[in-house]
């Protein structure tokens, strides 16, 4: 969803449920929130999903059933401040993906529920009238490649703005002249408006275009396009939210499936279907891509498992926290034994305490009263060594526990976007076998080994894609060759690709292809454009003690694409 269907969204939200009375709360799955709404004798359920498949908002057509054995913590937070509430707003901050929902309770005040509909950064959290976050889906730390951190307790922090990109109600005709004049030709121009101006999809753009141009795929030469030209369809697009006028639209492509939707009418596609409500419009189109979910319950259970062993390994991070000793406290143990020897002619049986002047300060050194000087030194000695050994060992058992959740982060992904059972019980099987888990009740046999996609390319290039961790390590260090291709979505859990190169030199336009390929198998899919990683086979090394399909870069560039699925094998 972007921010123009977004905003046909708080429209039809404020025209259905601004007053109406909160029912009842619940997760039908870990990654969305759904509410009943009572106004006006009418009853609606709303669904706020930050599926990274297909974050989105919308109403249902029928009850939400609850799909979690266990309440979460947003859940009990939502049940206690939301239900029995009033939706008193709906508010999208410029053209903005961000919805944020106002609700009033008789005993719980104000809370507002922010619903951040942004591709794979995509999160829903629930504030206090103070602004403090109570609950969210998702927690954010800065380490993990946040520009904020979000957690219970925490000041709620808005998305950051896009950063370079004029904002869309500022462009006026000179900016867009100016925007023009620095597109180089053969460039297609809907590229350049999601580049330079913030709040487009592509989808927006080449709308945009075609409505200027007559041509979807047109650049800065084509023959109709001028500043004013282009300037009158970015007034219409701008103007809807405030003026009203919306026309959610489907089109459907060439087998009469769902290709795109909108709250606008989709000429530059055709084939299209209008619907009465943008809610209507979203149902379809997604009910049609994404399907019932026929693995859902056994993605839960991989994803339960996933869970326990992060709890388990946060557990083990603080323990050694607690452990490590400053390097002052490891050596005042040795200077507490050192100085004991130095004042062991004046100390008299029985004493429990040594004050030593150093010259620079008195230390108070506590003594056990049943030992001889000599033994109380010993005594201190022996700790200083013991704290020495762990604190040399502690940044060593960091890493590797950094290294695990890392990878937990790349099975939770891999479980997410697995789309068949073997999949989805391989990852399984690898948790338990990496003893981050153990066995739950009812051992079940070894599923059958999944395999990677293996395409080919125009060219003649067989490209190779893992779809999990598990595959990865397979697809890198057992069919890789040292001068094949190697890619990676950058900063993101994903597939290892590998183009095999056979002594051939392997174009740039297939390496681009098979970025985008490695974009769409990674947590990257729902970005307009990402980072991949591009190098050969032979830079790449082992982590030392580290997990399936972990590795270590040498040498690398990288390419910027377009998330693109794979052609079937």
């Amino acid at each position: 969803m972007d921010a123009i269907t977004l905003a046909a969204i708080r429209r039809e939200l404020d025209e259905t449920l601004t007053g109406g009375r909160v029912q009842a709360v619940l997760q039908p799955d870990a990654q969305s929130l759904a509410m009943e709404i009572f106004r006006e004798g009418r009853r609606e359920w709303l669904l706020i999903s930050i599926d990274a498949r297909a974050p989105r908002v919308h109403l249902l057509a029928e009850k939400a059933r609850r799909g979690l054995e266990t309440d979460t913590p947003l859940l009990l937070q939502a049940r206690k401040r939301l239900r029995g509430a009033r939706l008193t707003g709906v508010i999208q901050p410029g053209w903005e993906r961000l919805l944020y929902l106002t609700f009033g309770h008789p005993q719980q005040g104000q809370s507002v529920l922010a619903a951040e509909i942004m591709g794979r950064w995509s999160n829903l959290v629930l504030n206090d009238a103070q602004g403090d976050v109570l609950s969210s889906l998702r927690h954010f730390e800065r380490h993990a490649g946040s520009r904020r951190i979000v957690r219970p307790g925490r000041a709620y922090e808005p998305p950051p703005p896009q950063r370079g990109k004029l904002p869309l109600e500022l462009a006026r005709e000179e900016d867009v002249a100016r925007l023009l004049h620095q597109t180089p030709a053969g460039k297609p121009l809907w590229r350049a408006l999601v580049t330079g101006l913030a709040g487009f999809s592509p989808l927006a753009a080449r709308e945009i275009v075609f409505r200027a141009t007559g041509d979807a795929l047109a650049d800065v030469s084509h023959p109709n396009l001028t500043p004013a030209g282009l300037t009158g369809v970015l007034d219409w697009f701008r103007s809807l939210p405030q003026q009203g006028g919306w026309a959610p639209t489907v089109a459907l492509d060439e087998n009469h499936q769902p290709a795109a939707f909108a709250p606008y009418e989709l000429t530059h596609l055709g084939n299209l279907t209008p619907y009465g409500s943008i809610s209507a419009a979203a149902r379809f189109f997604y009910d049609a891509t994404l399907g019932a979910d026929s693995y859902a319950g056994r993605r839960r259970q991989v994803l339960a498992l996933v869970a326990q062993a992060r709890k388990k390994l946060l557990g083990r991070r603080a323990s050694l926290g607690e452990q490590a000793a400053g390097e002052e406290d490891v050596a005042r143990l040795r200077a507490f034994g050192e100085w004991i020897l130095a004042y062991a002619w004046q100390i008299q049986p029985g004493e429990t305490e040594l004050l030593a002047d150093t010259g620079e300060e008195t230390l108070s050194i506590p003594l056990d009263p049943t030992l001889s000087p000599s033994e109380n030194a010993q005594t201190y000695f022996a700790r200083y060594h013991k704290k020495k050994r762990a604190a040399a060992k502690i940044p060593g058992l960091l890493a590797a526990v950094d290294r695990d959740l890392a990878w937990l982060e790349q099975i939770e992904s891999d479980v997410r976007l697995a789309d068949n059972t073997p999949q989805i019980e391989e990852l399984r099987e690898a948790l338990l076998a990496s003893g981050l888990v153990s066995e739950p009740k009812g051992k079940r046999p070894q599923a059958p080994r999944s395999q990677p996609v293996r395409v080919t390319t125009p060219e003649g290039f067989e490209v190779i894609i893992g779809r999990n961790a598990l595959q990865n390590e397979r697809v890198t260090w057992k069919l890789a060759q040292p001068d094949d291709i190697w890619l990676h979505a950058q900063g993101a859990p994903g597939s290892h690709v590998i183009i095999r190169a056979q002594g051939r030199e392997i174009p740039q336009e297939v390496i681009a292809a098979a970025a985008g390929w490695a974009l769409w198998h990674s947590q990257a899919r729902e970005n307009t454009k990402s980072a991949v990683i591009v190098t050969r086979k032979r830079h790449l090394r082992k982590i030392k003690g580290g997990r399936p399909g972990q590795v270590r870069v040498l040498q690398q560039r990288s390419i910027t694409v377009r998330p693109q699925k794979p052609p079937a094998g």
